[in-house]
């Protein structure tokens, strides 16, 4: 009877399963969960991504490149890789496939809401990014160095290199006064919701260091709805076999969430 009780329990279980999945629920993360989650997304789940070029020459000035390196990585700017394959395009902006198709997702649950915010940057290769960082760098001290790296990135560490990377505006300007518009405050509600469930979350959240720049409001990456819904992948502390084991497979690939992953005590009772 105990063991038919048990069959009948994990039946129930495996077939509420989908339903479950059906109403796409999202944990909350913190910014250093959702940079984590970024990073990983980057080297194990993007798609259509070359590997990092190495340095690529900034001011043609070769101990002024060391200089702006060596105080680039200090801040925490890393390699990035690039995009490879065919880019779509929105409005004129070249961006991911998939990135673009969240966007329109998004862009249309945007105007419904009244809001008129538009993506004014996406894919940027290392050349477009090394004539942006030049425009902001005012001379070549090291402070005027650190005042270009707050908000610029330099060629071969940007985001955007990757094309997953969104800069949201509104058509009038809002670059770094986009934290206090309606649209930010509609993106930022419930831990970003409304991002989340096309699989977009904060580039540079405010309560991570060392990151690169500044905490950017307005840049958002792509890295997919499952990831998002599912957490980091995370190894769990028992081994079961048999269609137990099959359950704890998912479980393990979907913990849920960046915490720990726990295991239910109906599970763990069917460890001998």
């Amino acid at each position: 009877m105990k063991t038919a009780r048990l069959v009948s329990t994990l039946l129930i279980l495996v077939t509420a399963l989908p339903a479950m999945a059906a109403e796409e629920t999202y944990p909350e993360y913190t910014g250093p969960e959702f940079q984590a989650m970024y990073e990983y997304a980057m080297l194990n789940t993007l798609p259509n991504l070359e590997a990092p070029n190495g340095r690529y020459p900034i001011t043609g000035d070769q101990s002024v490149d060391e200089r702006i390196w060596e105080l680039a990585l200090a801040r925490g700017y890393v390699f990035r890789p690039t995009a490879s394959g065919d880019l779509a395009s929105v409005a004129g902006v070249p961006m991911q496939p998939q990135a673009a198709e969240a966007w329109l997702v998004l862009r249309e649950e945007a105007r419904a809401a009244g809001l008129g915010f538009t993506v004014s940057s996406a894919y940027r290769s290392p050349e477009s990014q090394r004539a942006q960082f030049l425009s902001k760098l005012v001379g070549t001290s090291s402070a005027a160095i650190e005042e270009a790296l707050t908000w610029y990135s330099i060629p071969g560490a940007s985001k955007h290199h990757g094309g997953y990377a969104l800069d949201f505006r509104y058509p009038d300007g809002t670059f770094g006064a986009f934290r206090s518009t309606p649209a930010y405050s509609w993106l930022a509600q419930a831990n970003f919701a409304r991002p989340k469930s096309h699989g977009l979350i904060p580039s540079y959240p405010d309560d991570v260091t060392s990151q690169g720049p500044n905490p950017e409001p307005w840049e958002f990456v792509w890295v997919g709805t499952g990831l998002v819904r599912c957490g980091l992948p995370q190894d769990l502390p028992m081994a079961v076999t048999g269609p137990a084991g099959a359950m704890l497979s998912d479980i393990e690939r979907c913990p849920g969430g960046p915490g720990p992953a726990s295991v239910p005590r109906w599970l763990t009772e069917l460890v001998p």
